[in-house]
Formats: structure tokens, C-alpha cells, sequence
């Protein structure tokens, strides 16, 4: 007889049936056909449009009806009029229109890739999970999206900012072009009005290629250096560039003021309209006799509850008289030095006059150094912790130190090599040592974005002067500082770096800023 054995035998068969049929590479790949079937479906041409329209108008309200934004923008246009070329040809205003659409490519670029990069390898192998864990996939793509989001919405922003700023520049310089053609209209008897005997000159050279370039900017230069005091010309130069830096600042200022007492109001305006708790607060049910009593908005309590349990918790059976009672200011606050002090000023021009030129941004730098040598009240030694004469290269990487008395010394570098290396240069000057030290990125983002003159571009700084600050104790009550460690009094002088040579009377003005008071010695720490 001989043996037969069917499927619905076998052990394997026999297990299915009791468990259920388990998915095999069948359902698998079904599984992953269903998440590409997702993946077309969510990220079709209508969804990708919305997101990208909504990270758009995000922006909006933020770009039109903030009063820090219509600040900036009025200022931008003020200083492009103030530094614009009014005697420009045509043919290089084309020019530089060609150019800034041409950069405006690398940016648009730049923000493409970045959705590009989100949506290849965060978005796609997020939603790719739904092959496996739905909860998961959901928890993954929910996190990346809004990462995405968040990115996506500020480039673009940046994006639409410098559309705007091109296409303005651009309307502008049409504009100009054809009202310049309009006035040098031989018929147009309006330009013989404005310019009078000068119309035929006018109609000549305004606007040719061989004439010379005329600007605001350049006429107040020109105007403050024909003044013959040369004390007058420095007092005029930084009269009028602190008046314009002092008036921006004071723009913002005022801006961001009604701004927050707007927002201020609307708070305070919700909070009214909320509805009124009072509670009652036991934090220890053991000892009833302490209560807490809140009042106010649901809100403000709300937030309030959890600060006091909180704050109940980490004082209570504590004995606050060791914080209150403790001496914290020795520890935290370095005392006044008494000593010799220095502090440098560097420029981005190599001489004075220290101001504008070609429409660029004069940079200001100083470094304050304690406790130096007198050794150190060298020429040639003060002049090569500059840099020497051909300075170094000052920009967005911040050198901090904080020395062995107690007081800190800050260097801005290009580079981060740069900055530690120009920081322990000027401490060479210095009998204090590092304790510790950190070398940090300012980086071009959010209001440093916002307002170019937050930013620090690298740029090649100049030694200027130094101010050489002896400070000692004194016993009269009449002169000098008054501070809780004593009277101090300061003397000091000024000395020009910018000099090639050191001047003839250097190191006698360094012994007499030396001398103590009221005797003939010198001062030698």
C-alpha cells in the first residue's frame, strides 16, 4: 500500500490555519507599493503649491506691517539715494541691474535646494515608513515637516525681500533713465526752466560716459574738507556721521517701542476679557496653615500655580539665609585695578580723516587691555599688538578671555585662528594670564540678516591711537574716583599708531604719565 500525504497535512499548513495566514513577500511589496501610492498622492503639484504659498504669506505680516520693517526699508532707500550716482550713464545702470538679478540667481538657487534637499531626504524616507509603522511614520514626517516648514518659510521670506529690493532698484533706475531723457529734450522747455544758461553744458555731459560721478555723499565730503581747521573738519565729519548713525538707532528704537506697547495693550486687553479665578493654593497638606491666595486672569494663574509649587519645593525646610547672607559679590565682581591700562582704537582707513568713502561702511574697533607692563610702554610693541602697519583682519569671530585679575578681553578676528591669535598678542602686553577662554561665530541670521550693520563683514582694520591710562590710589577725599576699595586717580594720554615714525616726545610723555602724584618718581610696576 503505499503512502499518501496531502497539503492540508502538513505541520506548516496545519499552524497557518490556527494562526492565520502571515504576510509574505506578496503583501510586502504590496505594503511598499501602497507607500509610494501615498507618497505621489500627498506630495502632488496642488499640495507642494500650498505649502510653498503658505510659507509665503507667513511672512507677510511681518514684512509689511511691522514698523521696524517699513523703518528699515525707508532707511535702505535714504542711504541708496544719499550714495547714489546722479551723473551715472545709462549703460551701467543696465549693468548693475544685470548684475543683481544675476546674484539674485544664486540666491533663488539656494533656497530651491535647500526644499529640494527637505523634501529628497527628510520628506520621502519619512513617509517611506508607512511601509512599516503608520505611528511612526506620522511622528517622523510631523517632525520634518515642521523643520521644513520653519526653514522654508525664512528663506523664503529672504527670497521675496530681495525680489522686492531688485525690482525696486530696477523701477527706479527706469524711471530715471526716462526723466533724464525728458529733461535733455532740446523741446522739452521744462529743462530750460530747471537748468537756465547751463541747459546746453547740462544736456552734454549729464549722464556721458567720460563725465565725473556726483553723489550727496560725495558733495558733503567734499564741502567738509574745504573747511581749513582741520579741528572743525574732524568735529563736522563725526557730527554728521553720528547725527545719521544716532537718528537710524533712534528709528528702531521708537519703532520697536509702539510695536511692543501695541502688543502690551492687546495682551492686557485679552487678559481682560478672560475669565476671573481665584485659587487657593495648600502646597504641603500636612501643614494646612500655609495657603497661597492667586487672583487674576485663568491664564496668569495658571502659570503662576506652577511657579509657586515650584518655588515652594526648592526652599521649603531650607534655610535662604545662606544664599541672601552669602559674600557673592567678592566672587562674581573683579575689583577696580589700579595699575597701568591701555586701550586701542583701529580703523578701517589707514590715516585720518576717519570717514565714508566710495559709500563704504567705516569700521570702529577697540580693544581695552589692564595691568600691563611698563616694559610694555614700548612704540614698536604697541603698534605690532595692532597688527603693525598693515593691521589684520577684524570680522564676525569673537575671542573672549577672561583673565587671572578677574577682568575680561574681547578680540573680534575674520577668522577664528585670526582673533586668538590677534587676542593673545594684545595680552602680551599684559602681566595677567588666560583662565579661560572661547572663541564663538556671530552669525548672519535673523537681525544680524535684517539690518547689514549688525554684521560684522571681514574687513582689514588699522591701527588709530592708543590712550595710555595710569590709575593709582590716593588717600585725598578730594581727588580721584571714589569706589568702596578707595579713591583712585586717573592719568592719561593719547598717542597716534597711525604714524609711521614714534614721535619725539614718546617716552617723555610716558614718564610723566608715570609719576605719582605730588612727587617727582616714576611709577615702575
Amino acid at each position: 500500500m503505499g503512502f499518501t500525504l496531502t497539503t492540508a497535512q502538513l505541520y506548516s499548513r496545519a499552524t497557518r490555519l490556527q494562526v492565520g495566514a502571515r504576510s509574505g513577500a506578496k503583501g510586502f511589496l504590496e505594503k511598499i507599493f501602497q507607500a509610494g501610492k501615498q507618497i505621489a498622492n500627498y506630495f502632488t503639484w496642488g499640495n507642494l503649491r500650498g505649502f510653498l504659498i503658505g510659507a509665503a504669506l507667513a511672512q507677510i505680516p511681518t514684512l509689511v506691517f511691522s514698523l521696524s520693517n517699513l523703518w528699515s526699508m525707508f532707511t535702505s532707500a535714504a542711504i541708496e539715494l544719499y550714495y547714489f550716482d546722479w551723473n551715472i550713464p545709462d549703460d551701467r545702470i543696465d549693468q548693475q541691474a544685470k548684475a543683481r538679478w544675476s546674484a539674485y540667481g544664486g540666491i533663488l538657487g539656494g533656497t530651491a535646494g535647500n526644499a529640494l534637499g527637505f523634501f529628497a531626504c527628510g520628506i520621502v524616507p519619512a513617509t517611506s515608513l508607512f511601509a512599516f509603522d503608520e505611528r511612526l511614520a506620522s511622528y517622523v514626517l510631523r517632525e520634518v515637516s515642521e523643520e521644513a516648514f520653519e526653514e522654508l518659510t525664512f528663506e523664503i521670506a529672504y527670497v521675496i525681500r530681495m525680489s522686492l529690493r531688485n525690482l525696486a532698484r530696477q523701477t527706479a533706475g527706469w524711471m530715471y533713465k526716462g526723466a533724464r531723457r525728458w529733461l535733455k529734450d532740446p523741446k522739452n522747455p521744462i529743462g530750460g526752466l530747471l537748468f537756465g544758461g547751463r541747459a546746453d553744458e547740462v544736456r552734454e555731459k549729464w549722464g556721458a560716459s567720460n563725465s565725473e560721478s556726483w553723489s550727496f555723499a560725495q558733495a558733503v565730503e567734499e564741502r567738509v574738507e574745504k573747511i581749513p581747521s582741520t579741528f572743525w573738519q574732524n568735529f563736522t565729519e563725526e557730527l554728521i556721521e553720528e547725527a545719521i548713525d544716532a537718528c537710524i538707532e533712534a528709528g528702531y528704537v521708537v519703532a520697536n517701542s509702539i510695536e511692543g506697547y501695541y502688543a502690551q495693550q492687546k495682551l492686557g486687553q485679552t487678559l481682560s476679557n478672560e475669565r476671573q479665578r481665584v485659587v487657593e493654593v495648600t502646597p504641603n497638606r500636612q501643614n494646612e496653615s500655609e495657603k497661597f491666595v492667586l487672583a487674576g486672569p485663568e491664564s496668569e494663574v495658571r502659570g503662576q500655580l506652577t511657579t509657586v509649587l515650584t518655588t515652594h519645593q526648592m526652599v521649603e525646610d531650607r534655610d535662604i539665609g545662606q544664599f541672601v547672607g552669602d559674600t557673592l559679590d567678592d566672587y562674581v565682581r573683579p575689583r577696580p585695578f589700579d595699575g597701568i591700562r591701555l586701550k586701542f582704537a583701529l580703523r578701517s582707513l589707514k590715516t585720518p580723516p576717519y570717514s565714508r568713502h566710495g559709500g563704504s561702511r567705516l569700521v570702529k574697533a577697540t580693544v581695552s587691555l589692564s595691568d600691563v607692563s611698563r616694559a610694555s610702554l614700548d612704540w614698536d610693541k604697541l603698534r605690532f599688538a595692532c597688527g603693525g602697519p598693515n593691521g589684520y583682519l577684524w570680522g564676525r569671530w569673537r575671542a573672549h578671555a577672561i583673565l587671572t585679575n578677574g577682568h575680561p578681553l574681547t578680540v573680534y578676528g575674520g577668522t577664528s585662528d585670526e582673533a586668538e591669535d590677534r587676542l593673545k598678542a594684545f595680552l602680551a602686553l599684559s602681566t595677567a594670564e588666560i583662565k579661560t577662554i572661547s572663541v564663538t561665530e556671530e552669525k548672519k541670521e535673523a537681525e544680524r540678516l535684517r539690518n547689514p550693520k549688525l554684521y560684522k563683514e571681514t574687513t582689514r582694520i588699522y591701527p588709530a591711537y592708543v590712550t595710555i591710562i595710569n590709575r593709582e590710589r590716593t588717600l585725598s577725599f578730594d581727588l580721584g574716583r571714589r569706589s568702596r576699595d578707595g579713591n583712585f586717580n586717573d592719568k592719561r594720554a593719547r598717542f597716534d599708531l597711525w604714524r609711521s615714525v614714534e614721535p619725539p616726545d614718546f617716552d617723555e610723555k610716558v614718564r610723566e604719565l608715570l609719576r605719582r602724584l605730588g612727587t617727582g618718581d616714576t611709577v615702575v610696576p
